[in-house]
This record gives structure tokens, sequence and C-alpha cells, in this order.
């Protein structure tokens, strides 16, 4: 994460306390609340990030991976949503550029946006996570709704 700006590491953190509270059945808007401790609402970053956790795994059909709470490294779901955030700053509604070809559904859209707005992000698409993909970063599942999740 040595490359992430100080938002992003945050919002892995987020994330990962997100899946964990998940797993182990608890508040999860409580366990990302706690995560948060800069200017703005910890709860409407909270309830953001929420809602764009739960939006994307129903699009795939999946639980989301989180890496573990203090590995500097990003998993492959982490970097995906890091992507999503990225690209959805640069969107106008539902399109987006050649990161995400196949753009991004409204309200997935629109929660990537409240949770930039909430976190703080730049109001442009800075500090790219990783060279423009032609698919989907999601990981497929056996029957391809990965595919589908932007849409």
């Amino acid at each position: 994460m040595a490359s992430c700006s100080f938002q992003q590491m945050i919002f892995v953190k987020m994330f990962r306390r997100w899946a964990a509270a998940r797993d182990a059945g608890v508040d999860r808007r409580l366990a990302v609340a706690e995560v948060y401790r800069g200017p703005g609402s910890a709860v409407m970053a909270a309830v953001a990030a929420d809602s764009l956790f739960d939006m994307v795994e129903a699009r795939l059909g999946r639980a989301l991976k989180g890496g573990c709470c203090c590995s500097p490294s990003l998993g492959a779901d982490e970097t995906a949503l890091l992507g999503l955030l990225q690209y959805s700053g640069s969107a106008g509604g539902v399109t987006t550029d050649a990161a995400i070809p196949h753009g991004l559904s409204g309200a997935i859209c629109w929660a990537a946006m409240a949770v930039r707005r909430e976190l703080g992000f730049p109001p442009s698409a800075s500090a790219p996570i990783g060279e423009p993909v032609a698919r989907c970063p999601f990981a497929r599942q056996d029957n391809g709704t990965a595919s589908r999740l932007l849409h």
C-alpha cells in the first residue's frame, strides 16, 4: 500500500474492518465508523462504505475478500474496489473511461462517489492503482457473474 494515498489507505482499512465484522456477524457500520477519524462524519463515511460494499457483493453474487488487517499488500478485491473508487471520480453518471470499459451501474457509481466525498478524495481520479484493464477487475466465479458486476 506504499503507493496508495492516505484516503485510499483509510478506505482499505475500512473495507478490511467491514469484511471482518461481516464474517463475525457484528455491526459492520459501527466497525467501519471506528476506523474513520477524519474531517466530516464518521457515520456518513460508514454508511456510504457499507452501501458500496453491500451493492458490490450483491452484483458479484459472492462475498468480497478483505486482506489481513496488518498486511501491507492489497488483495484482488481490495485493488478492484480502489479502482472502482478511482474511476467513479471521473465518471459522468454511469459512464467511465477505458479503465472500466463496461461502465458502472448507477447505484454503485453513486455509492462510490459518496465514499469519495466522505473520505475527502480529490475531485478528479488521481493516484492511479494500476494500468487500465479491458475486463472486469473482480475475480470471476464459475458462473461468470463478475463480468456483469458493473453493468
